[in-house]
């Protein structure tokens, strides 16, 4: 875990990721328990969450924990243990869920602010999941109306109006944080190449991918294909052989 400088803005950029990649979310029931927790951690910490977004094994936060920089980590602990419990109590699993409990990088001013929740409402459609105002789980929806955890008052604040944080098309700090960059790679990473395959399938948990009839399967894996992921990508979320992608890709 890295050492944690600290915001004079009160602002920071957290990110939690899942240990060994799993998911950290099997369904819709999953993600809404974790903003309800968000939302408990908020009201006892009295911290401002500004933005989020949930992706299928990391978690992107903006927070505002003012001049209490103790808060963060009391902040996060409550989040995680408690999602750790639920999550596992849920799924029969054991262990650690999340690695190295999180990351955090203090937002220096206004600008960064803009060009981190830009950024963060923007991780689903950088990895090729779904365009940012249609993806659902992410704070962007909550800018657009539908209020779950966050405070919406300090970037319209800052724009005037939702009309102008929509139109808002991103500036050369949008590459707030290189360490939190999850979906660098041209090429989907595993987690978010899950995410596409249960998109792409219709289905709400990753388990119900195995339900999907050969014929289907093998046109997603062609789709998937052609959005960018890899053969051993597609080979590891559908748990086949390389060589058995290869002979799917190479049928018309």
């Amino acid at each position: 875990m890295p050492r944690r400088s600290l915001s004079e803005s009160g602002y920071y950029h957290v990110v939690v990721r899942s240990a060994g990649k799993v998911a950290l979310f099997e369904d819709d029931a999953d993600r809404r328990c974790y903003l309800r927790l968000l939302k408990e951690a908020r009201e006892k910490t009295g911290a401002r969450i500004i933005a989020w977004v949930l992706m299928t094994n990391h978690v992107h936060l903006v927070v505002d924990f003012g001049e209490s920089s103790s808060a963060i980590s009391a902040f996060m602990s409550k989040v995680n243990w408690s999602y750790s419990k639920y999550f596992n109590a849920r799924t029969g699993r054991e262990g650690t869920l999340f690695q190295g409990g999180f990351w955090s990088k203090p937002i220096a001013d206004d600008a960064q602010l803009i060009a981190t929740v830009y950024y963060v409402h923007m991780n689903p459609e950088t990895a090729g999941i779904a365009p940012m105002r249609e993806y659902h789980w992410s704070s962007y929806q909550e800018y657009a109306g539908t209020h779950w955890v966050v405070d919406t008052g300090v970037l319209l604040g800052y724009f005037g109006s939702f009309e102008a944080f929509d139109a808002y098309e991103g500036s050369p700090r949008d590459v707030v944080w290189d360490a939190t960059r999850l979906d660098n790679d041209t090429r989907l990473q595993d987690e978010d190449a899950l995410a596409l395959a249960m998109r792409l399938a219709g289905v709400k948990a990753s388990s119900e991918l195995r339900g999907i009839n050969r014929p289907k399967r093998d046109e997603i894996i062609h789709l998937m294909s052609n959005h960018g992921v890899s053969g051993k990508t597609i080979a590891r979320t559908w748990g086949l052989g390389t060589s058995t992608v290869s002979r799917i890709l190479r049928r018309d």
